[in-house]
């Protein structure tokens, strides 16, 4: 029969604080409630009391447990069962780029090898999905998840439940979890730790606590027997009332006694079978004890009746279980070591035999009680392979630990630890595990070589090249197609392209005939080999980018490789878009692909080519619409060295908008990510380059583009963002070192890009106006602009320069361009396009065609103190730092007429100098 629930005696605090957490969920606010101490506490009667509490609440409760050896994320897939296997998920926008990491919950499910990219945290990406999973299913009116016996949960589910813990504050639901602080590795300790997670440490009961216990269970009240149920439960709940059960003049010594008297009650088939069941994992089975005790199946259901009936197991909510976890404990306790080696060797076959979830870990661990390490490795090995290809990293590293401790297949054991730790970026920590193994000396043959092999790519993920070098000439394999791409792939990261492509080209040529000698691994490793020559094209003429990354795409859809065909999918897009195809319908596809197969990162890095499409097309408005929604994204993740590129870009589009405070913003808040690329630092003068261009201020937008480009054009492998050709085009105009400037971005691959190309020739086009060469000049512009009609904002962008030159230097027809410039910037709702605009009417009046101004270009703040037309102009140039000569200059006025204009300005706001004008235009935001 059941056991009846204990009273909760001695518990008011631990009831007030269930009762607070409830009541916040009800009220649409989530948090984490973790009950800890030892067995028999009462840890999971509170449990049942917060599972009481919501459901009586009208709100869902969702429950598991984790079991010891019960494999990845056992309380969670339990606690979720049921909106994962009773039908398909939903398809809501939230959810979707998470499907692919909730399939890691159903058992069996694995995910694929991911090839080499931007892989986010496992735990991060599966606690996203866990939360659109619940809200889609239960909307927001509150969910609790009950877990207990997490002191036996692997790495991966405390990985998930410390960033749920983080997470669930800002979503209604409820984590109520419960575990032993007296048993497991101690790992539970990270959410005690957690800031957000409210802990209760449950003590023992005091002797008041257990006389009213005793009462309400109509027990003894004389204070003699009284003082040694005290004595003899030592405060523990559950001993009370199993210690009650006995009777007051049966008292055993302690609870061991209890259950030996209890065990010697039965006959030998019995104990025998109860011997075996707490070997065993989990609750008791009778199938599996009949074949690990060669008994037939009516004796073992007989022998588990008569456990019942000595009070050692139970039958609960229509399962057979242990009375309680100390039950089992004690059990295990009375067996000698030989009799437990015997019987945890018959386990394990029955295990390996039955093969569901969780039994051939816990066949494993049997094995290896038994003292057949071999065994038990094999087992670790292939599992461990599975978690991590479904991206249970943490379990596959705590296998992966137990097997190097058994010293039975190092080699094997090594190379799998260096990629399971590769795959969780610690890179470091997987050279220096598989720098010993090599070391050690116990590794050779053919497992040095594979372990070599795993730690050069190691290194190449890493961006360790050299390193790569060394550990690819130490695996002496130089014609194994697996060295001759990460050799290739190890040259084009150090920016050696000319060495890259050789190698590349050598090793397609390998992995072919890898293919056709039907290699297991020989389709990846072609589809790597064509994907890093593709991006070598972007500096060598004779290769065909676009027709290498489809010819990946082809073969990696041959052989079911769907990460492989997402990464050629994304290298394809990539080089249609620098090619001039800024419609970027091939990249969205590539982003919807690769949520679906659960690869954020390269859904993330297709949004930020995505929005470098719509800088070029519709103008920054448009960019930051995909920018913004990607960086909060890629920083849920915790993909920082992304997110850091995605707000670099985000600030050079706010700048564009004229947004100066935003962009400064954004730019500082890249810098201080975790893993910040170098790019970060060296592109970033490039957003107050921006600002002053907006402004018109070509000087100083040319050297501060002297201080990023130069220096990003260094590295042979940069890619091909718009900016660079800005740099010459700038540098033309100012008239200063612009032929330098010209001729080293002459000969790079960034003039693969359209826009850059069409800067370059642009620019070109300035210098010999300057030159006196008109009709040249002309020419020159002609064809630009026929290049960059597909890239219609960047375009204008790069032609407020250009036309400024040709007013300047007398060539061409400007006049026809500004005005149709003017025309669209003018139909702009932003700072920017009010800005280009402003410069637009500036140069048609100095080339003598001034045009009508809109119909009341000050704003109502600015009219109200008197402000005229000309005065609100030279105003958002003070605010650019302009001084007067340069604003004369801008809009072809005197200086003294600016010194007026300027002087009118302070006694109209009220202010005393510059500073405190741009201060007060900025507070008031009348100026862009």
């Amino acid at each position: 029969m059941a056991t009846p629930r204990l009273p909760l005696i001695g518990r008011e605090a631990e009831r007030a604080a269930v009762r607070a957490r409830v009541d916040a969920l009800r009220a649409g606010t989530g948090g984490t409630l973790l009950l800890t101490g030892e067995a028999g506490i009462g840890k999971s009667r509170l449990l049942g009391e917060v599972a009481d509490a919501v459901a009586g609440a009208g709100l869902p409760v969702l429950s598991g447990r984790a079991v010891a050896g019960g494999g990845a994320y056992r309380p969670i897939t339990e606690a979720l069962a049921p909106p994962l296997r009773t039908g398909p998920l939903p398809d809501t926008p939230r959810l979707r780029p998470f499907r692919a990491a909730l399939a890691r919950l159903v058992p069996g499910a694995a995910a694929g090898n991911v090839p080499s990219g931007p892989v986010p945290d496992p735990a991060v990406v599966l606690g996203e999905g866990v939360l659109a999973l619940l809200t889609a299913v239960h909307g927001d009116r509150g969910v609790v998840l009950v877990l207990d016996d997490l002191h036996w949960a692997d790495a991966d589910t405390l990985d998930l439940l410390g960033y749920l813990a983080g997470a669930v504050v800002r979503a209604p639901v409820l984590l109520a979890l419960a575990a032993r602080d007296d048993e497991g590795d101690g790992t539970v300790g990270a959410l005690t730790a957690h800031p957000d997670v409210t802990v209760r440490r449950l003590a023992r009961l005091d002797a008041d606590a257990v006389a009213r216990l005793a009462a309400r269970r109509d027990g003894p009240r004389e204070p003699g027997v009284l003082r040694e149920l005290v004595h003899r439960s030592e405060g523990l709940p559950f001993l009370v009332e199993e210690l009650l059960a006995e009777g007051p003049a049966t008292l055993p010594p302690n609870w061991t006694g209890l259950v030996a008297r209890r065990l010697d009650a039965l006959p030998d088939v019995g104990r025998a079978v109860v011997e075996a069941a707490a070997v065993a994992p989990g609750d008791p089975d009778h199938r599996l004890l009949a074949a690990a005790t060669g008994t037939d199946a009516s004796t073992v259901a007989a022998a588990l009746r008569a456990g019942v009936t000595a009070g050692l197991l139970v039958a609960v909510d229509g399962r057979l279980t242990w009375r309680h976890a100390l039950t089992r404990d004690a059990v295990l306790a009375a067996l000698l070591p030989p009799e437990r080696a015997a019987l945890a060797g018959h386990v394990a076959d029955a295990l390996e035999a039955r093969d569901r979830p969780g039994d051939r870990e816990a066949a494993a661990a049997r094995y290896a009680d038994a003292g057949d390490p071999r065994r038990a490795t094999a087992l670790l090995l292939d599992l461990a392979r599975r978690d991590a290809d479904r991206g249970a990293l943490g379990h596959a590293d705590e296998l992966l630990v137990r097997a190097a401790a058994l010293g039975a297949e190092p080699g094997a054991v090594a190379a799998e630890r260096v990629r399971v730790l590769t795959l969780r970026g610690e890179a470091a920590a997987a050279l220096a595990v598989g720098d010993a193994a090599l070391g050690s000396g116990a590794v050779t043959g053919a497992e040095h070589a594979e372990l070599c092999l795993r730690l050069a790519r190691t290194a190449v993920l890493g961006g360790r090249w050299a390193e790569a070098e060394e550990r690819l000439a130490r695996a002496a394999r130089p014609h194994d197609p697996r060295s001759l791409v990460l050799a290739a792939d190890a040259a084009f990261g150090a920016g050696d392209v000319t060495v890259a492509v050789p190698r590349a080209r050598a090793a397609v040529r390998a992995a072919e005939d890898a293919l056709v000698a039907r290699h297991p691994d020989a389709a990846a490793t072609l589809c790597e080999a064509l994907l890093v020559l593709a991006r070598c094209a972007m500096t060598d003429d004779d290769l065909d980018g676009p027709a290498l990354a489809t010819r990946a795409a082809q073969v990696a859809g041959e052989h079911g490789l769907a990460p492989w065909r997402v990464e050629a999918l994304f290298v394809l897009g990539a080089q249609r878009l620098s090619a001039g195809d800024s419609r970027a319908t091939d990249l969205a596809h590539v982003r919807d692909l690769a949520e679906r197969h659960g690869m954020p990162g390269r859904a993330a890095q297709a949004d930020m080519l995505r929005a470098d499409a719509a800088l070029d097309v519709d103008g920054p408005r448009a960019a930051l619409a995909i920018l913004l929604p990607a960086a909060e994204q890629l920083g849920r993740l915790r993909l920082t060295s992304l997110q850091g590129m995605a707000e670099l870009f985000a600030a050079a589009c706010t700048a564009l908008a004229g947004d100066r405070a935003g962009a400064e913003a954004l730019l500082a808040a890249a810098g201080t990510r975790a893993d910040v690329p170098t790019e970060v630092a060296l592109l970033g003068p490039l957003v107050p380059a921006l600002t002053a261009l907006l402004a018109h201020d070509l000087p100083r937008a040319a050297a501060l583009a002297d201080r990023a480009v130069p220096a990003a054009l260094a590295h042979r492998s940069a890619a091909p963002v718009p900016y660079y050709g800005l740099w010459p085009l700038l540098r033309a105009a100012v008239g200063d070192r612009d032929a330098e400037a010209r001729d080293l971005l002459r000969g790079h691959h960034v003039l693969l890009a359209v826009p850059n190309r069409g800067a370059l020739t642009y620019a070109d086009a300035v210098a010999a106006g300057r030159a006196g060469r008109g009709a040249e000049a002309a020419a020159l512009a002609d064809r630009a602009a026929h290049d960059l009609e597909h890239v219609p904002w960047w375009h204008r962008l790069l032609r407020t320069v250009v036309l400024d030159a040709a007013v300047r230097d007398g060539w061409g027809d400007p006049v026809p361009a500004l005005r149709a410039d003017l025309a669209v910037h003018e139909r702009g709702d932003d700072a920017g396009a009010r800005a280009l605009a402003r410069t637009c009417r500036d140069l048609l009046r100095a080339a003598g065609a001034p045009t009508r101004r809109p119909a009341d270009p000050v704003p109502p703040d600015l009219r109200r103190l008197g402000v005229t037309a000309r005065e609100a102009e030279v105003l958002a140039l003070v605010t650019e730092h302009l001084g007067n000569a340069d604003i004369a200059a801008r809009l072809h006025l005197s200086t003294r007429t600016v010194e007026s204009h300027v002087a009118r300005l302070l006694a109209k706001t009220g202010t005393t100098d510059r500073a405190r004008l741009r201060t007060w235009a900025q507070r008031a935001a009348v100026v862009p």
